[in-house]
Parts: C-alpha cells; structure tokens; sequence
C-alpha cells in the first residue's frame, strides 16, 4: 500500500483519460485504473494531500452507508484563448469515494485546526461535468465521443439504462442515458443525466464518469 510520505502525484484537470498509444495492451486486456494516476485502495490521507498540492478545495466529506465521499473542486475550466486549458465541458467537481475511515482533526502550527478523512481505502472516483450553455444536443455530443474514447479503450460496454419519464411532480422530464465497462473486479460507467421543466427553458444536465472497484 502507498504511504504518505512518498511524493505525492500531481492531480491535473482533466476531461477524460489518456488515449491509448500504440504500445498499450489491447482493449480486452486493458485495466479499468482511476483517474489522475492514482490507484484503487490509495489511502485517503495521501488522497487528501494530493489535493492539497494540486491547490483544489475540499468542498464536503460526507458518510454514506459504510463509504466515506471526500468532494474537490476548483478545477481549472475551460477557456477558447488558452491552448493549455482543458476542452469543454467544464470538470465542475470530483468526489472520491472511500471504504472505511473516520474524519480525525489536528492542530496546525498556526493553531488553526484540520480536518482530515484517516484510514479510508479509495474505491470509485466520480466526475462530474457541466457546461453554461449547453443544450441537450451538445450534451449528447458529447456522451456519443466519450463513450467513443472508452469503447477504443476497453472495448464495447453495455448499456444500463436510457429513459425519459416526468418527475413526480409532473411539472418536469428527466432523462438519464448509461453505459457501462467491466474489467475483473472494476468498471467504468458513463452517465448522462438531464431535467428539463416542461414549461420554460429552465434545465439541468450533468455529465459523469465514475470509476469503480469492488
């Protein structure tokens, strides 16, 4: 297991994995890993380090059932008049789920107090993109090239669902499309998510991957 005191690997804004390169094995034999170079089961105190150096913002660590959800944002967005600036949509937050742990709290030397998720096992890493301005067509645009990019990367996926229902309220239509990609004891799943009012253009559309290791 990873200790803390190694050097801590830089976590980068980043709109989907890397492409395969020549050398890389092929989509049946390919590894479903995290993203931003970590590895599944990092412990949640080098986890929260490495957002740390990276200059992010943990914005919750919140408990469900028997994980632990540490969420990042901050995240550099998009930008026309920056080469180096990642393409849309935009990488609003990231949330790392964890096996275990407990929040502990220490001192500072300036006195101020930290809060820390300790002895959490990374277990799914979500993120989750959204982009002002965007309608459904460029959301499902979108959708069509990442899973492009994952089917390159692992091969075809199946699908989870795709549906089109009124909330309860009847006052709205929610639509969630969803694929998924399975290697040994992990998977990939691509999911769009979208709301829109029945009247009015009021919507809400986000767009995730979630990575995931049983």
């Amino acid at each position: 297991m990873p200790v803390l005191a190694e050097k801590p690997a830089k976590i980068t804004p980043a709109s989907a994995p890397a492409p395969a390169s020549a050398s890389a094995p092929a989509s049946q034999e390919r590894e479903i890993q995290p993203p931003f170079s970590l590895l599944w089961h990092e412990p949640s105190e080098r986890l929260e380090l490495k957002i740390e150096m990276a200059k992010l913002a943990i914005t919750e660590r919140r408990k469900l059932e028997r994980q632990w959800i540490v969420t990042a944002g901050g995240f550099k967005k998009p930008s026309g008049t920056d080469a180096a600036a990642p393409k849309p949509p935009e990488l609003r937050r990231v949330l790392f789920h964890f096996e275990g742990g407990a929040i502990s709290k220490d001192k500072g030397a300036n006195g101020k107090v930290r809060e820390m998720l300790s002895g959490g096992q990374l277990v799914e890493v979500e993120l989750q993109y959204e982009q002002d301005g965007w309608d459904e067509e460029r959301y499902g645009a979108c959708l069509s090239e990442k899973r492009q990019m994952l089917e390159r990367l692992y091969g075809p996926g199946q699908q989870l669902v795709r549906s089109s229902t009124p909330t309860p309220d009847g006052k709205a239509t929610q639509t969630i499309v969803g694929y998924k990609w399975n290697r040994n004891n992990t998977a990939v799943e691509l999911i769009y998510f979208h709301v829109g009012v029945n009247e009015g253009d009021q919507a809400f559309h986000t767009l995730s991957l979630h990575y995931k290791r049983s």
